[in-house]
């Protein structure tokens, strides 16, 4: 019946390129111009230059990034605990490979790192607390009062001189560790604005730190403890680490665990590092004990290599100018 159209009340064949009477079905001949219709279609799509360029800007944003495979953590026994950090910093286009670990502490591990696009040509320190920073906790006591952190509920409280209680929740616990690397990172920021020698700080996320390199590709620079330091630059390096304990503590920061392990040595300059049990001199009772042993153990330090320096004396200089507003 497709073949006729009625036409006087009568049905007459009609011609084959006549279009069909409305209800007459003719799946065959819809097909054909569907198609002709979504190539059409197509075709002025793909051709749209302002969609081919979205096109290929996406598709390299998307495909850009290959997944962070660095070999120098291959193997290790910590290698995915060390990644899920390194990750972070390698997302925000701060780093582009791990080249070598530096340092290992019970605490963390120091590992150096190349650059990426954000920090391109640069070698990059990132220092990533281990797991046992979460059991290691009970023993800062002395450093954490009158410290803000946060409770197992997220929330900010401040210490007192018996710290957070160690039934702590897992949750609770990591939320006192993230205070500590928090504090940590806080605190060296503030050094540095300060002009204390210390690293520039570049990032910090969950339990790592990202900071300037000190050395070059092949070695980094050593701990004070490390070295032999000549007679002629030894009072300069302790009088550039009273300096820093000085601006310091104009910033309402005493270190708390200066020493020669926590002192890099670099082309004669002296960096301070690792803030993490620096305290607030207005808080707490400890305070000016704690200045006073960063300065002692500092001259002690230096004193063999000719260094001198009344380390009680200028540790009561330096209080007594703070108490008055002068340092």
């Amino acid at each position: 019946m497709d073949r006729y159209t009625i036409v006087g009340g009568k049905y007459v064949e009609r011609d084959e390129d006549e279009a069909p009477a409305y209800g007459t079905r003719r799946k065959e001949r819809k097909q054909p111009k569907a198609a002709a219709r979504e190539g059409v279609a197509k075709q002025s799509f793909e051709s749209n230059a302002d969609v081919q360029r979205w096109l290929s800007e996406t598709s390299e944003a998307e495909g850009a990034k290959e997944p962070f495979a660095p070999e120098a953590l291959v193997g290790r026994r910590d290698g995915a605990w060390v990644l899920s950090s390194l990750s972070h910093f390698y997302e925000q286009d701060l780093i582009a490979d791990v080249l070598r670990e530096v340092k290992s502490g019970k605490e963390a591990t120091v590992f150096c790192c190349a650059g990426g696009p954000s920090a391109e040509g640069l070698l990059l320190a990132a220092k990533i607390y281990r797991p046992r920073m979460f059991r290691s906790l009970s023993n800062d006591a002395q450093y954490r009062e009158g410290r803000v952190v946060r409770n197992e509920s997220g929330k900010q409280v401040k210490l007192t001189g018996k710290g957070v209680p160690g039934r702590a929740s897992a949750k609770g616990r990591a939320f006192q560790v993230a205070s500590w690397i928090g504090y940590e990172y806080a605190t060296q920021a503030l050094a540095y604005s300060l002009g204390v020698p210390t690293p520039r700080l570049y990032a910090q996320t969950g339990n790592g730190l990202l900071m300037e390199y000190l050395g070059d590709a092949e070695t980094a620079s050593p701990r004070l403890c490390e070295i032999d330091v000549g007679r002629g630059e030894a009072q300069a390096i302790l009088d550039m680490l009273i300096e820093g304990v000085r601006l310091l503590l104009g910033g309402h920061r005493i270190h708390g665990d200066l020493s020669a392990y926590n002192v890099l040595v670099w082309d004669g300059q002296p960096y301070i590092i690792d803030f993490a049990q620096a305290v607030d001199p207005r808080q707490g009772d400890d305070a000016r004990a704690l200045l006073a042993r960063d300065v002692q153990r500092a001259v002690a330090a230096l004193a063999p290599y000719g260094a001198r320096a009344d380390a009680r004396a200028v540790a009561d200089n330096l209080w007594w100018e703070y108490l008055q507003g002068g340092v």
